[in-house]
């Protein structure tokens, strides 16, 4: 059982958090406390979300928004839930969920080992696509592989004040780059009207699989589990930072939401209805060139740009969050107790360092050697099966009677993530069953 009320398995951290002063009371002060959930949104919002939304413009419009907004609730209500674990229990998410299961930190560890094996090549070769398309002298794998080696070093730093900022802002970066581009999509349309009533909500027939692959593709996976660890670096440990984390987290979410609306909306005025997609190595040329017909050269540079923060925030965001994932996973199988976890878990320390080094190397390793199939399909399925598992472990531990009535699930969060543990479930089988066929 989690215990909500006892401060020996809390760190001094948490201690010291505990005799905090009470957190502001206005929305403003509040507003002014955050940062994880920026972060979050930054390292969650990625490639595979640009693409997405602007594959589902390209054959919808905006008629989709609906599941989009479905995704972001749904994983508003995980991360929230698993904010709020944290501080009903002190613990870290990880040592959490083996009160639910002894053999879920296992499952955790080799999950996340195996993301991480193919994590850094995947998004820096999607990141150097990127500055290859917008500078086309540039070779491909030796971008990616500095790419990557860069991103590494950002994480190495150390302190998470440092990665909170720079997170930050890739975040605003990133999200004034879509704006500006929607707003121009918007003013130069040749039929905003026709345009605008692509929104109205639709069931796409017989593509049933692509509106739920939707609804679970936005937002990230690792980021939602590694949360707790960034509000557990902002010292939110005592009840009054309750709503604080909650507002953190929606913002994180209102964020998300708006930056893949403006994607939505560009790939619907210049996709919806033209026959052209964003698929293949071709892909983002062939957004990007219509761009630059139809807005000029500085917009063709926005988006490639904007798509290259994208992905290098989702690099920098994803190694972070999955280095405290193995480290934190590695540390609860040891049985290290939460009052003694900081040197195992921390930025600086060893285990988060040489999981670190083995996320930069296998990035290295694996874009120069290629990325065979099985391994991907095996990736992708891996990583679909983090998040029914989380929904499940999250119904159990908040729902018990030793967890403190602020704490508790209320009806709505059960609801959401009853929610989410059957559609995620789904998708985890959909996924596997592709890998298992393309095996």
């Amino acid at each position: 059982m989690v215990d909500v009320t006892a401060t020996p398995g809390s760190s001094l951290r948490h201690q010291a958090a505990e005799s905090a002063e009470p957190a502001p009371g206005s929305l403003r002060g509040r507003l002014a406390l955050l940062g994880p959930g920026l972060v979050l949104a930054a390292a969650s919002v990625g490639a595979g979300d640009m693409v997405t939304s602007l594959a589902g413009a390209a054959g919808y419009g905006m008629a989709l928004l609906w599941a989009i907004l479905i995704g972001v609730v749904l994983k508003f209500a995980l991360t929230e839930a698993v904010g709020r674990l944290y501080m009903a229990s002190g613990q870290t998410v990880i040592a959490s969920l083996r009160s639910a299961g002894r053999w879920l930190p296992v499952a955790f560890f080799v999950f996340v080992l195996v993301i991480a094996l193919l994590y850094g090549a995947a998004l820096s070769s999607v990141a150097s696509l990127a500055l290859s398309t917008l500078f086309p002298a540039l070779p491909l794998r030796p971008v990616a592989v500095g790419i990557a080696l860069a991103s590494a070093a950002i994480v190495y730093v150390g302190r998470y004040a440092v990665f909170e900022r720079v997170m930050s802002v890739f975040m605003l970066a990133k999200f004034l780059g879509m704006v500006v581009l929607a707003v121009a999509t918007l003013a130069t349309a040749d039929d905003l009207p026709d345009l605008l009533s692509s929104v109205r909500p639709r069931l796409p027939e017989g593509d049933v699989v692509t509106v739920l692959a939707l609804i679970g593709g936005v937002g990230g996976t690792a980021g939602i589990a590694s949360y707790s660890y960034w509000v557990r670096e902002k010292g939110w440990r005592d009840r009054s930072r309750l709503p604080v984390m909650r507002a953190d987290s929606a913002v994180s979410y209102a964020v998300t939401f708006l930056f893949v609306l403006c994607t939505t909306v560009v790939g619907t005025g210049l996709l919806h209805g033209s026959g052209r997609t964003i698929t293949g190595n071709e892909g983002l040329a062939a957004l990007a060139d219509p761009l630059g017909a139809d807005l000029g050269s500085v917009a063709r540079v926005l988006f490639l740009g904007t798509f290259f923060l994208v992905t290098l925030s989702a690099l920098v965001g994803g190694f972070n969050a999955l280095c405290y994932l193995l480290a934190d996973s590695l540390r609860t199988l040891r049985g290290v107790p939460d009052d003694a976890a900081e040197p195992h878990i921390a930025q600086h320390s060893r285990p988060f360092r040489a999981f670190l080094l083995y996320a930069a190397v296998a990035a290295v390793a694996v874009t120069f050697l290629g990325r065979p199939v099985p391994l991907v399909l095996t990736y992708a399925a891996v990583g679909s099966l983090i998040l029914p598992l989380l929904s499940g472990a999250l119904l159990v531990l908040l729902n018990r009677r030793g967890v403190q009535r602020p704490y508790r699930n209320k009806a709505a969060s059960n609801v959401l993530l009853a929610g989410s543990f059957v559609l995620f479930g789904v998708l985890a089988v959909v996924q596997v069953k592709e890998t298992i066929g393309g095996l």
